[in-house]
């Protein structure tokens, strides 16, 4: 199998099928699910993610491991260390956190978020847990301020299109959960 760039455009695709079934999944989540809701699942994800890497020694949460590819996952997150994932989330919820006001407060103020600013350092260590936890309680003071999350505005996804702030907001919350997977996954390596 030949080797893939690492600016090649797909290890940040989900096949075609996966995108769908997280897509139809999400909104239909959306559609039954309160942002109070949304929010319990975000934040149990997120603590579950830390707990596993709290288990671990500094060397095993430094270690990139490549485990089977979670549905959801983008392929060119197969290789990473438990703290780079957290470096993901910590990135990823900081710029949801952001989208999901300036669609409810600013109205169309434009916000660009690509695959740079999501991805995470090599070198990202231990304090990636606390990072994770502080990107947690600012998108809860966010959301919990906001209320029911009403905007109309939307903003796109790569993957999924247009989404309204509960679409990016329940979004957040299977992120974690996708991730929350993924380190369970790494952290079996050690055991």
């Amino acid at each position: 199998m030949a080797e893939r760039d690492a600016t090649d455009a797909n290890r940040y695709q989900l096949p075609a099928h996966e995108r769908l079934m997280v897509d139809l999944g999400m909104r239909a989540y959306v559609a039954f699910a309160s942002p109070a809701t949304v929010l319990r699942l975000f934040r149990a994800e997120a603590e579950q993610a830390c707990a596993i890497a709290a288990r671990l020694d500094e060397q095993q949460g430094r270690c990139a491991a490549r485990v089977r590819r979670v549905i959801g996952l983008e392929p060119g997150g197969r290789d990473w260390s438990v703290y780079m994932v957290l470096d993901h989330l910590v990135m990823v919820n900081a710029a949801i956190t952001a989208l999901v006001h300036a669609l409810c407060v600013t109205h169309g103020q434009r916000i660009e978020i690509g695959h740079a600013d999501v991805t995470p350092h090599v070198d990202a260590g231990p304090d990636r847990i606390d990072a994770l936890r502080a990107s947690v309680e600012r998108h809860a003071e966010v959301i919990e301020r906001l209320g029911p999350l009403n905007a109309h505005a939307v903003y796109p996804h790569p993957w999924f299109g247009p989404l309204d702030a509960r679409q990016w907001h329940a979004l957040a919350a299977l992120h974690n959960r996708t991730h929350r997977v993924q380190l369970q996954r790494i952290a079996r390596r050690f055991d």
